[in-house]
């Protein structure tokens, strides 16, 4: 007996104008494409502006052509395209497309239900950043990655350290993958489309946030050992020199590795949330000798510590 079953992709039918280079752009529209949807890739005459074996990756499922936008045949071309899309995709600096004579803006105004992507390196309105030629290494400097990356680093004094991870693209990619796919939703139930931008810097910015992000006027209670000590180091004029061991101390007890009796080390990483750490202390065996020892379970740790039953929960 023979079953057929048809399968239809959540963006069967969607059809994508990708305009994008490098990483950001093109792994949009992958996605879209893995999703579904019928994409269009157009490279520029000499063949993609990042010549990488990643191409292969980035660029699966889509039909390519080669476009001259510099020449009026070709964005013809590339306008006659965009008519028939719903999803339009570009990954240069702010205001390049437009002088090439494609205004998202304008095409918006004659098609309200097009959706356009825009992935600069920098915000169109970030009048000192938005023409820099914005490379992952120009983001990640941007955006504290060699530097403000851990705590750790901070108080162990580390200098300045290079990552070749595509962070900013990485991120860029999914915000904007997600923001399309959202716009895509709303379009069915408004008719509009929408026009948006997610500059890689802002993304990259939007996932690290937890590294680099400063609250003032932050409650004690909320903050962790290693940020204490790095505030006590500052006020009395102490280097940031700890070693590993010593660093060790001020870890996260539910976010730092341990010795086990074999002499291996095992990582706990139980973040974030009370149930987290209650059930790694349980698996541990410890839980119930830490409540004979006065450890209580307050129901609502974010009220105020002084209203807790005890100093710890």
């Amino acid at each position: 007996m023979t079953i057929h079953s048809e399968t239809r992709l959540p963006l069967t039918d969607v059809k994508v104008i990708d305009f994008g280079q490098y990483m950001a752009g093109p792994a949009v529209a992958m996605i879209l494409a893995d999703l579904g949807a019928t994409v269009v890739h157009v490279d520029p005459p000499g063949g993609p502006m990042w010549q990488s074996p990643a191409n292969a990756t980035l660029n699966r499922n889509k039909l390519i052509v080669s476009l001259n936008l510099k020449s009026e045949e070709g964005v013809e071309q590339a306008l006659a395209l965009i008519e028939e899309a719903d999803i339009v995709i570009e990954s240069f600096r702010p205001g390049v497309m437009k002088r090439l004579g494609i205004d998202f803006q304008a095409l918006r105004e004659e098609r309200n239900e097009l959706i356009t992507l825009s992935i600069p390196g920098f915000a169109s309105n970030d009048t000192l950043r938005r023409d820099w030629r914005a490379f992952e290494s120009v983001i990640a400097a941007n955006s504290g990655v060699f530097t403000d990356m851990g705590l750790n680093r901070v108080l162990m004094g580390i200098n300045p350290s290079f990552s070749p991870l595509p962070l900013g693209s990485a991120y860029g990619t999914m915000l904007a993958a997600s923001s399309v796919v959202l716009a895509l939703q709303a379009r069915e139930r408004t008719g509009m489309g929408d026009e948006i931008e997610v500059p890689l810097v802002c993304a990259l910015m939007e996932g690290l946030c937890y590294n680099s992000i400063k609250i003032e006027g932050l409650p004690e209670r909320y903050k962790t050992q290693r940020e204490k000590e790095i505030e006590r180091r500052r006020i009395e004029g102490q280097p940031m020199n700890l070693d590993y061991d010593e660093l060790q101390e001020l870890l996260d007890p539910f976010y730092r590795s341990y010795k086990c009796k074999d002499g291996r080390m095992f990582y706990v990483v139980c973040p974030s949330h009370r149930e987290h750490a209650k059930r790694c202390l349980k698996v541990l065996g410890l839980y119930d000798e830490l409540v004979a020892e006065g450890m209580s379970e307050e129901p609502d740790t974010y009220r105020p510590s002084s209203e807790w039953q005890s100093d710890m929960s």
